[in-house]
């Protein structure tokens, strides 16, 4: 071994040992800049060198690889998911249910962190990380090992030498790493949810350098070749974690060995009670049978091991005082009232905004500002208030008055009959003005990136931008906006300009739910424009003609007849026109690979719960094989609403309306 190659050897051990006293002890030895300067001498030796550059040099977590798609590939065992548990109930009968089964008076179960992120699989070949695969369907995943190399919590090698050796677990986006990446993030628009989301979009981005950048993290907790676990010894999942460790992943320090079932229960309430305090997001706990020889005995489901489960946590509620409500005007001029709150923690972030619907939620359930109030996130992302608690409630508290005329524009609001909203009919309103240039440039509308909420109020602000139309004036307008104090240069300029104009190419239903249509939707957008195939067809259409197709009822029909029929959206339509914008349905589908067989053909679906195929790929999937409509929101014209985990509320609603729930992946068959 010359003198380069002993040098890029002793760095890459360095290096390697580093990051698992950091990553993995919690326990580092040296700087971020000693670690640094090491890796940049690292760098240029295997750069000077290449023939002494290897798979597991630390080099290789840096990123740049571009990929145009990721592969799928099959597993070679399955990854299946858990059943779900909510309550002690729940978990008795699931230690009762494995005593059956086993014959055993008592059971021992590891007790491991439910982390909020994506399911991964790692393969190391003699050692070394070849392949890193998401779960995907549970039988088919995506091949990602070029971003999963970034993270600097995988090891690239490991002290074994089986020909395979698997190991899965979860990638994940920590709080602290996540406020870091939504603070870059300029246009709220853009800001992710939640850090699994985060970790999603992260581990998924088809340009390796940006997952290095975001310093996603990964906890081992499973070794699946019963083979392989003979081989080394191992024979209780507690022994995996162990091994794991001695390896050199991460594991999670809050797992336990439980020895009853009580002892579970025990500790599952001591995790829920400090679960803030965790530097990651976690959504429960999961079970597991600790003796692995229990395993072929207990089998299990075509979806779920019956040696593991997993505790779901019911929704954290926190308590706070009501500050003051405020009222929001949206593109329709519906009044929404929002709860400023005093600043506390729930889920892992500070909340101090949360959501009141309408003056008839805060009526029902006497909300008054002044009062302590419940605070709880639905579905994890959105706080919501539940209602005040009464028994702290102050004297002195007035009762809430809805507001009688527009925040904004102070046009007397309206509230039409049968409906709990109030609304501003100004069409002139300001808010009204801005929100509708929002929406109509969001991405799921016309999808014109960097005019940001930010840009576009600024823009009407001074008058350059004060109507749709202006939109595609841009070019008029642009020495105005490069010699303002926009912050917007010739660059992005150029970029805004490029993205306008691409957008005038988008298909009639992006048109369509991008004018804003009151009842208009994504889904009935693109059902009215395969239907009507042209606005102006749309625009003449009779309301019996509306109401027989599906997805549109009486409701929905005048609505449509409505916003036509009104002089100012004529003249948006015949503007948008002459600016050249498209008016005419432009299918993507290639029709002669759709099944018109099939019982999903042309029929509308809602998706719920968390998948690892991303929902639009579900999307595009069902559109393409039946030509199917995928919406948001349950309603009576839904047909079909598929469920991945933690499906929610969709779930009981479909029941009670009736609809078809599908659990198998139609969309991979």
């Amino acid at each position: 071994m010359n003198n380069n190659q002993s040098r890029i050897e002793v760095l890459k051990k360095k290096l390697n040992n580093w990051a698992h006293e950091y990553y993995d002890l919690d326990k580092p030895t040296v700087s971020d800049a000693e670690y640094d300067l090491t890796l940049k001498e690292l760098i240029e030796l295997e750069i000077r060198f290449p023939e002494f550059s290897t798979e597991d040099s630390p080099t290789k977590r840096v990123g740049g690889h571009v990929a145009t798609h990721f592969e799928k590939v099959k597993h070679d065992l399955p990854m299946l998911s858990l059943s779900n548990q909510f309550n002690n109930d729940d978990l008795c009968k699931f230690d009762n249910d494995i005593k059956k089964e086993t014959h055993l008076d008592s059971i021992k179960y590891t007790v491991e962190p439910k982390i909020d992120g994506l399911s991964m699989s790692l393969i190391y070949v003699h050692g070394v990380l070849k392949q890193a695969l998401t779960r995907g369907d549970g039988e088919f995943g995506e091949d990602v090992t070029n971003n999963v190399r970034t993270i600097k919590s995988v090891p690239l090698s490991i002290n074994v030498d089986f020909p395979r050796f698997e190991v899965r677990g979860e990638v994940f986006l920590s709080f602290k790493e996540f406020k870091k990446i939504n603070n870059l993030i300029v246009d709220e628009d853009k800001k992710f949810a939640n850090p699994r989301n985060a970790a999603a979009g992260s581990l998924r981005n088809l340009d390796s350098s940006v997952s290095a950048k975001r310093n996603l993290d990964m906890i081992a907790y499973y070794i699946p070749n019963e083979v392989v676990l003979k081989q080394l010894g191992i024979t209780t999942q507690s022994g995996v974690i162990q091994k794991l460790h001695d390896l050199g992943f991460q594991t999670a320090k809050e797992i336990k060995l439980c020895n009853s079932i009580q002892q579970v229960i025990n500790y599952i309430d001591e995790i829920t009670k400090n679960r803030d305090r965790l530097a990651y997001p976690i959504d429960g706990m999961v079970i597991k049978e600790d003796e692995i020889k229990l395993y072929d005995t207990l089998g299990r489901t075509s979806k779920f091991p019956k040696w593991a489960t997993a505790y779901k946590f019911p929704p954290e509620i926190a308590e706070t005082k009501l500050l003051d409500i405020e009222a929001t005007v949206g593109r329709t001029g519906r009044i929404t009232y929002v709860a400023k709150l005093q600043p506390v923690g729930l889920g892992g972030s500070v909340v101090s905004s949360a959501t009141l619907h309408n003056a008839e939620y805060i009526s029902d359930n006497d909300i008054r500002i002044g009062d302590i109030v419940k605070v709880f996130k639905a579905a994890e992302i959105i706080p919501k208030v539940m209602g005040p608690v009464l028994n702290k409630r102050v004297d002195g508290v007035k009762l809430f008055l809805p507001i009688a005329h527009c925040p904004i524009c102070n046009s007397l609001l309206e509230k039409q009959k049968d409906e709990v909203d109030q609304y501003c009919t100004n069409v002139s309103c300001p808010a009204r003005i801005v929100q509708s240039m929002i929406h109509f440039t969001s991405k799921k509308a016309m999808n014109i990136e960097e005019l940001s909420q930010r840009n576009l109020q600024k823009l009407y602000d001074a008058k350059i931008i004060t109507k749709i139309q202006d939109i595609y004036n841009f070019e008029n307008k642009k020495e105005l906006i490069l010699n303002s104090d926009f912050k917007i240069k010739e660059k992005m300029f150029n970029k805004l300009l490029t993205n306008i104009n691409a957008s005038k190419k988008n298909s009639l239903e992006k048109l369509i739910f991008a004018i804003g249509v009151r009842h208009i939707g994504e889904t009935t957008a693109k059902v009215l424009a395969k239907t009507f195939r042209t606005i102006d067809n749309l625009a003449k259409a009779p309301l019996e003609k509306l109401i027989k197709i599906n997805d549109v009822g009486e409701t929905v029909g005048i609505s449509i007849i409505d916003f036509f029929q009104n002089s100012s959206n004529q003249k948006l339509i015949h503007d948008l026109k002459t600016l050249d914008v498209n008016t005419i349905y432009l299918s993507n589908v290639d029709e002669s690979k759709i099944n018109v067989n099939s019982p999903y053909y042309q029929k509308t679906f809602v998706i719920t719960g968390s998948f690892d195929i991303p929902r639009h790929e579900i999307k595009k999937l069902l559109e393409q094989k039946f030509d199917a409509n995928v919406g948001d929101t349950i309603s009576k014209t839904t047909n079909y609403l598929i469920v991945g985990e933690d499906g929610g509320s969709k779930i009981e609603k479909a029941n009670k309306l009736g609809i078809n729930i599908i659990k198998d992946k139609i969309w991979v068959e």
